[in-house]
């Protein structure tokens, strides 16, 4: 029982922080409002919109960013990065898009939904098996080529929704493939709202992670390998072959987000249609402390801050842009904690070199001084 006491109190207090960091973000934007000429109460009246009377939208983006959370958070405990969250989106997404428009009334529509996003999700597996190999193999930065392959995977399909699966009316600066049959919409969980199933199928994948992460042998590895790779090594874990599995379940895990943003939202695989999910899902993975079960609250409260900066845009004169800015010092402050982190770290390390490296020379000191004649 004392145990759960201070498991809580520490989950209460971490939770603590992470608010107290967002309504800082809050003031400041409304004193920049306040110094701008604008009124600074809009920001909390799109807040409390997006909360009550359009909850709706605000579960629609709930649901992406927490399975951008999830799919940044399983390489990070590991160590590594996948920057490559929004290629590996745009890919599935094209993907599950043809198969739904092209085995539509040759299959059940509940069998065409889920094999349209299975594809998608493996679509998304392979392309992350891209950067994985190369990091296992020769060591190549997986920022960089994540990165490099988001570009990629935008341009493919440009290719093909301008090219082979381009829709009936679609023009050079509204292309499209065509709209799924209404048999293959994801079910709405609120009417007159883009919500749909998405949002549970996120929150079974967060548990399910969790339990990967911590309380099986897999998890176990990759927290490892993300602590102390050279120590993974000497215990007997194989910490390429642990990289690799993240990358493929983190690839997986995005390659489904494009399934469900076309069969739940669009309806159809708009050119170009990501705005920016899988760099948002690193400042969720962050705000949770790469956490499964904490990117379910800090997913919900980036859900918020989206839709509440489309509804402050909406109903005022001040661009969304200013949602942005609070983004921004969130994920400044989020990254400057891990730079402090990263600071006292290698302070540690140099400490510890610095000692054995004089414990050493001491010793060497000793052995001549044995062997004099």
């Amino acid at each position: 029982m004392k145990a759960f006491q201070e498991n809580l109190k520490k989950i209460l207090l971490v939770a603590g922080k992470k608010i107290l960091i967002v309504f800082i973000a809050l003031a400041v934007i409304m004193l920049v409002l306040a110094l701008t000429g604008y009124k600074p109460i809009s920001v909390m009246e799109g807040m409390k919109r997006a909360v009550t009377s359009d909850i709706g939208n605000t579960l629609r983006w709930t649901a992406p960013l927490i399975l951008c959370g999830l799919a940044v958070a399983i390489p990070m405990s590991a160590g590594v990065f996948n920057m490559g969250i929004d290629g590996q989106l745009m890919l599935g997404a094209i993907t599950s898009a043809a198969i739904g428009l092209s085995l539509y009334g040759k299959m059940p529509p509940v069998s065409v939904i889920i094999l349209a996003l299975s594809c998608g999700a493996i679509i998304g597996l392979l392309w992350a098996l891209i950067p994985a190999f190369l990091r296992a193999t020769w060591g190549t930065d997986e920022v960089v080529t994540t990165l490099l392959l988001n570009y990629i995977a935008v341009l493919i399909t440009d290719y093909l929704v301008m090219g082979p699966l381009m829709g009936e009316g679609a023009t050079g600066t509204t292309y499209s493939t065509n709209s799924l049959a209404t048999d293959l919409w994801l079910t709405r969980i609120i009417p007159q709202s883009s919500a749909n199933i998405g949002l549970f199928i996120a929150i079974v994948i967060a548990i399910i992670v969790n339990f990967v992460l911590y309380s099986t042998t897999l998890g176990y590895e990759i927290k490892v390998v993300g602590t102390n790779s050279i120590f993974a090594r000497y215990g007997g874990i194989k910490s390429k072959k642990t990289i690799i599995m993240t990358f493929l379940i983190s690839g997986a895990i995005a390659g489904l987000v494009g399934g469900i943003e076309v069969f739940g939202v669009h309806h159809r695989f708009p050119g170009r249609f990501n705005t920016g999910l899988g760099f948002d899902g690193v400042v969720v993975s962050l705000m949770a402390d790469n956490n499964p079960l904490g990117i379910l609250f800090t997913g919900t409260l980036f859900g918020i801050l989206r839709n509440g900066g489309m509804n402050m845009e909406r109903v005022t004169e001040i661009p969304r842009a200013m949602v942005d800015v609070v983004q921004a010092l969130i994920v400044l402050t989020a990254t400057g904690r891990l730079g402090f982190g990263f600071l006292k770290h290698r302070k540690r390390r140099n400490s510890s070199d610095d000692s054995s490296t004089k414990n050493e020379e001491r010793n060497n000191s000793l052995l001549a001084e044995e062997v004099k004649p």
